[in-house]
């Protein structure tokens, strides 16, 4: 499995809080991490291949362990999707992009 490069079309956050309800996925990383980094491939094939599926932001808990510790994340590479400022589905492990393109899908006809 392909590894993401350095270059990401992933917004960096240092925290949560959106000021609308529109849903948004906030994958949970360390940038050391070699499964962190497949996830992350995964994900940029997504924003990639279907630019205006859904909002996709980042957090490296290396760097924002507060986020981590904050929202209870258990491990990594994790991403919590939040309609609002409310978490409404968590994605654990490393997904296919098939799978991650499903998930994304079935919460926006859901939500």
């Amino acid at each position: 499995m392909p590894l993401a490069s350095a270059e990401t079309n992933l917004i960096e956050l240092n925290g949560i809080k959106f000021e609308d309800d529109n849903i948004r996925f906030v994958f949970f990383h360390d940038s050391n991490s070699i499964l962190c980094r497949k996830m992350r491939f995964n994900i940029e094939q997504l924003v990639d291949n279907e630019p205006d599926i859904i909002y996709f932001y980042s957090i490296d808990i290396s760097k924002y362990p507060k986020a981590f510790y904050e929202h209870n994340v258990s491990g990594i590479p994790n991403i919590l999707v939040f309609k609002g400022n409310r978490e409404i589905k968590r994605i654990m492990g490393i997904v296919s992009y098939e799978n991650l393109k499903m998930i994304v899908q079935t919460l926006k006809e859901d939500v």
